[in-house]
């Protein structure tokens, strides 16, 4: 722990006192606890008349904000995967006209498989994006959650002993 005491942490919150500590600088502050004693973490603490309930306002909105990012992003897939719908369509119907050559069936074969493997491409892209976000999501709620709620375990003496 390097020591972050009550002042210093408002200042790198940007704040002037708990009072002004919103729920999304409240995130912050927690990833702010490590760095901090366990005495100036519990004196923080005390000035928060409902912690508990912050502490779930703020992990909702998190949960909020990342669920708004994955349904924009699906909405972003999906117009992706009518342009590759609708391009396929096309080269579909350059393979029926009359008078092609087995060249040029064989370049729009090519084409075909391409636009395949780009749309396969696009698909992972999402799933790899939908991932990351949920694991760093929830990473951070438990992360967050852990480390509040082992602050107020010593505050309230839950696990049958006071911190030190």
């Amino acid at each position: 722990m390097n020591g972050l005491d009550e002042q210093g942490l408002k200042e790198k919150l940007g704040i002037e006192s708990w009072r002004h500590l919103s729920k999304d600088r409240f995130l912050s502050f927690v990833s702010e606890m490590p760095n901090m004693s366990t005495d100036v973490a519990l004196k923080i603490i005390d000035q928060f008349p409902d912690f508990k309930s912050l502490v779930l306002d703020s992990l909702g909105d998190v949960h909020e904000q990342a669920t708004n990012a994955l349904t924009s992003n699906w909405k972003s897939q999906k117009k992706v995967h009518r342009a590759f719908a609708e391009y396929r369509a096309i080269l579909r119907q350059e393979l029926d006209r009359d008078g092609l050559t087995s060249e040029d069936r064989f370049r729009i074969l090519a084409m075909l498989g391409e636009i395949i493997d780009k749309e396969a491409a696009k698909d992972s892209e999402h799933k790899a994006f939908a991932y990351k976000l949920t694991t760093t999501v929830g990473g951070a709620a438990v992360i967050g959650l852990g480390i509040a709620f082992a602050v107020l375990g010593g505050k309230s003496e839950i696990g049958g002993g006071e911190r030190t």
